[in-house]
């Protein structure tokens, strides 16, 4: 291709419509990533809106998250992934609302008699991401800039608030005795019995007829985060070898590109990662 065209290419890719705005190294952007990949997967027809996604890099590291056009007039939260589109009233702006998006569009990857306990699962999860995730110190180095707009400073005031409630939660639970450590392994071990239950042993969760589901998504991308940043005891073995064997399919290569799922500065910038 050559360097007219992938310009071209990239800029049809961020005026897409829909348009999910991801980072390739955020947890929330890969478990979306890869419920788009399985639902894409196969012989099923997605969805219009589901089959024309564009995708559009933010790059955290450098805090574009926090630059004005992203706070104003994409996610006020600052967050990724977020997802756009004509078709929505506005724009979905957390991880799990983005995910149920995608499941509107495959209803394959929620069935209907696992719901509840798909639902179950998700929530709890999604609350541990919500509840853990590091406030960015960059906001108060922000709003030290004198030469920020009046917009731009109110919509980081904003998110700084957002921060401090996040904080404050975390360490309410904290004293109550919940920890993310805790709430992993119940996570963890809830998949366990219902991969018991469903699977015997099988490629997917609820098995081969059943096929993967969005919970599927969610645990292997969490099992990779946790092996990637040493805490892999913290994944029961049984889960250590149902994780494997989804990496390696096409499928999870294709959102990772054989890269692993924390960014480091020998991977080179997150601009060069194809989305």
């Amino acid at each position: 291709m050559s360097p007219a065209a992938r310009i071209w290419k990239k800029i049809r890719r961020n005026e897409a419509d829909p348009c999910l705005y991801v980072y390739p190294f955020s947890i929330q952007s890969i478990v979306v990533h890869f419920t788009i990949v399985l639902a894409l997967r196969g012989k099923s027809r997605p969805s219009r809106d589901l089959a024309h996604l564009g995708f559009r890099l933010v790059n955290v590291e450098r805090n574009e998250n926090l630059q004005e056009w992203y706070l104003r007039d994409v996610n006020p939260l600052g967050k990724v992934p977020t997802l756009t589109s004509k078709s929505l009233a506005s724009p979905l702006t957390d991880c799990l609302s983005v995910v149920y998006w995608i499941c509107e569009q495959c209803p394959r990857l929620l069935p209907e008699a696992h719901r509840e306990e798909i639902c179950r699962l998700l929530s709890e999860l999604h609350e541990n991401f919500e509840e853990y995730s590091s406030p960015n110190p960059a906001v108060e180095d922000f709003l030290t800039n004198h030469d920020i707009t009046p917009t731009h400073r109110q919509a980081l005031q904003y998110k700084r608030e957002c921060q401090r409630k996040q904080r404050e939660i975390a360490a309410y639970n904290l004293s109550g005795g919940r920890s993310m450590t805790g709430q992993t392994t119940v996570f963890l071990d809830g998949v366990v019995e219902l991969r018991d239950k469903y699977s015997s042993g099988g490629t997917w969760i609820f098995g081969g007829d059943i096929g993967p589901t969005v919970l599927d998504a969610h645990v292997v991308a969490f099992a990779a985060r946790l092996m990637d940043i040493s805490l892999e005891e913290l994944v029961p073995t049984p889960l250590r070898t149902y994780a494997a064997t989804i990496m390696s399919l096409p499928e999870w290569k294709q959102v990772t590109g054989g890269r692993p799922t924390v960014w480091d500065p020998m991977l080179g910038p997150a601009e060069g990662i194809r989305l």
